[in-house]
């Protein structure tokens, strides 16, 4: 199948929303609608063929929401789409198709129009851009643990139903030293979480055509209730890129001169000669950061022949994807 075809005209308008929700975007959570389409199994079969294995990623997870040490790569660079579609279909996968704006012009003239549009309309949102792009998916009875995202994100929801919570962006949900540690690039997205937060949550079943937003840093998290096939996109503004030079001034600068006092505030003189300092020691290449994916070596293979969707080796060595 042609994925041209199926996924993209030029001149299409893949959403239309009233002035109301561009106000409001990122300030809020907002479900929305979209227009895209041409997700079945053989579109995807044909996109997982030929995708680079290095930006093709694969995890899975146990059942408690509040134990994440079960969250494991899984070495996925062997199988074919076919066999990918069907090991998903039978286990318990996270399969995370990322970069797909870079290894896709279809995809990267999708979310071109979608930011361009945003930024028309959503003044508050000045220099938006396009940060990180992925094809997402997954199992039906899987879950992403509670967890935040270091830059404003958004869920165009494309197939299948999952349910998501949204949970506000405040230190009871997300304390500042967790936030500084994920901005900073220093620890994975996850975050300690109790299933009382639900009773703050915002709650949420998505269907084909939704999409979600919410504001920078609101933790979140995701059980699916069958096989789902969503794009998640990141992105920044020139506002949320100085909040987040705070974030890392506080971690690697005030953090370790013993400030136990960080404040948070961006839209000042403070804020901003904060984020202009990281900013210039960031690019002098001052800070060190952890290496991330050492934590990623796993004996689990994804087995489309398996009736749990994958099989063990003898040994953990580190996935394809962990290398890039």
């Amino acid at each position: 199948m042609d994925m041209s075809v199926v996924l993209l005209v030029m001149d299409a308008k893949f959403f239309s929303w009233e002035q109301d929700a561009y106000d409001n975007f990122g300030k809020k959570v907002q479900r929305l609608k979209h227009k895209l389409d041409g997700f079945d199994d053989e579109s995807l079969i044909e996109l997982l063929d030929n995708y680079p294995r290095k930006w093709l990623q694969c995890f899975t997870m146990g059942y408690n929401p509040e134990d994440h040490s079960e969250w494991t790569g899984v070495h996925i660079a062997n199988s074919s789409g076919a066999e990918i579609m069907e090991a998903v279909s039978k286990g318990r996968f996270w399969v995370n198709v990322i970069n797909i704006d870079k290894a896709d012009k279809k995809f990267a003239d999708i979310i071109s129009q979608i930011y361009s549009d945003i930024g028309k309309r959503s003044p508050h949102l000045t220099d938006i851009k396009p940060d990180y792009n992925a094809l997402i998916i997954s199992s039906p009875g899987i879950q992403v643990y509670y967890h935040l995202d270091a830059e404003a994100n958004m869920l165009w929801h494309l197939r299948g139903k999952k349910q998501i919570w949204v949970y506000p962006n405040s230190e009871k949900f997300a304390p500042q030293h967790e936030l500084e540690k994920v901005v900073a690039q220093e620890k994975d997205e996850e975050l300690p979480f109790k299933k009382s937060f639900d009773d703050s949550s915002k709650t949420f079943i998505l269907e084909e055509g939704d999409v979600l937003t919410w504001p920078i840093h609101s933790p979140h998290r995701v059980e699916n209730l069958t096989v789902n096939v969503s794009l998640a996109s990141s992105y920044s503004s020139k506002d949320n890129r100085i909040l987040n030079a705070v974030h890392c001034a506080n971690y690697f600068i005030l953090k370790k001169l013993g400030y136990k006092n960080r404040s948070t505030k961006h839209d000042s003189l403070t804020g901003y000669i904060k984020a202009y300092a990281y900013l210039i020691m960031n690019k002098l290449k001052l800070f060190k950061r952890k290496n991330r994916t050492a934590n990623y070596v796993t004996n689990l293979k994804l087995d489309h022949e398996n009736e749990k969707g994958m099989s063990v080796l003898t040994e953990k060595t580190l996935p394809v994807f962990a290398n890039d």
